[in-house]
């Protein structure tokens, strides 16, 4: 009899061991677990360690509700989009779900390591319709070398040399490089058999002139709808531009710029210069301040919203 009490106790005991060990190894697996989150964009993507301090600002994107409520009405189903520096596919995203099954996007971003994380955002958010080029967009075929940030600041990685201001308020400067492959817009889309490009984000840190130059086939044929460009002043000072002649770049073509009232949904300019720290403009063939856009089932053709530019 004691026997028996005996051994049902150290089995009972050994259960309990067992059960212990158990919780420790699945607390150990989730502490190592890659961590997948959703944004307020409704955008999957996966949080790195070293994303971590920043993980509020990368799920509430309060700075980009206005490009994604003017990006919501400019690109419809069916349209062929590009991202032009695509970094980790937020944007890719956006214009996936805008172009639908019936649309094409290209998503282009040079970067290794950043161009797998491009690919995990879109496995992640079942972009179908997205294809990732890994390739930087500039003015001339071959090969350019990267200056990349530290992973944090990836979203800095440039073919220039700025030196940008963290969030704490530090100065911090591209640490390494990387050869990557080059191409321009113009023989992309005639090796692609690409007619038409309805809307074109672009956002490389300072070699927005470069991007554009190497289009000037498909903006002299005015074969680019709708353009939506950075300026962002560390960066251009980095690659040694000036704000003025990225939209001079486009004003050669009949391109001419205006930016976004997220508060009333209208597009004003032209504006042909700027000298704030960061903003998005939108340029285009269109008369964009004559689209009046209230919410997001008023999205229009553009062709159809406004006349071309005189």
């Amino acid at each position: 009899m004691v026997n028996r009490i005996t051994r049902s106790i150290l089995f009972r005991y050994h259960a309990w061991l067992e059960r212990r060990r158990e919780a420790r190894e699945r607390r150990g697996a989730l502490e190592r677990a890659t961590v997948i989150l959703e944004d307020d964009h409704h955008v999957r993507f996966v949080l790195y360690p070293w994303d971590q301090p920043q993980m509020l600002k990368l799920i509430h994107r309060s700075f980009d509700n206005a490009e994604f409520q003017a990006i919501s009405h400019l690109v419809r189903a069916g349209d062929v989009a590009f991202d032009v520096g695509a970094n980790v596919g937020e944007y890719s995203v956006l214009l996936s779900r805008q172009c639908g099954a019936a649309g094409r996007v290209w998503a282009f971003e040079p970067v290794p390591d950043t161009h797998w994380r491009l690919r995990e955002t879109l496995a992640l958010n079942r972009c179908g319709n997205v294809t990732p080029v890994q390739a930087a967009v500039c003015d001339k075929a071959g090969t350019v070398r990267m200056n990349l940030f530290e992973p944090q600041y990836s979203a800095w990685n440039t073919l220039g040399m700025p030196k940008m201001i963290t969030p704490e308020g530090n100065r911090v400067s591209p640490a390494t490089s990387v050869d990557v492959p080059s191409c321009t817009l113009d023989e992309f889309c005639d090796s692609e058999k690409i007619a038409k490009v309805n809307f074109l984000k672009v956002d490389v840190e300072g070699f927005e002139r470069a991007v554009f130059q190497g289009a000037t086939r498909l903006l002299r044929e005015r074969r680019v709808d709708c353009i939506c460009f950075e300026i962002s002043q560390e960066p251009l000072k980095g690659a040694g531009a000036n704000s003025r002649s990225i939209f001079e770049a486009l004003e050669t073509h009949g391109y001419l710029a205006y930016r976004f009232d997220e508060a009333n949904g209208n597009f004003h300019g032209p504006i042909r210069d700027t000298s704030e720290y960061w903003e998005n403009f939108y340029a285009s063939w269109i008369d964009l301040s004559q689209i009046k856009l209230e919410k997001k089932s008023d999205s229009v053709p553009l062709n159809l919203a406004a006349g071309a530019i005189e």
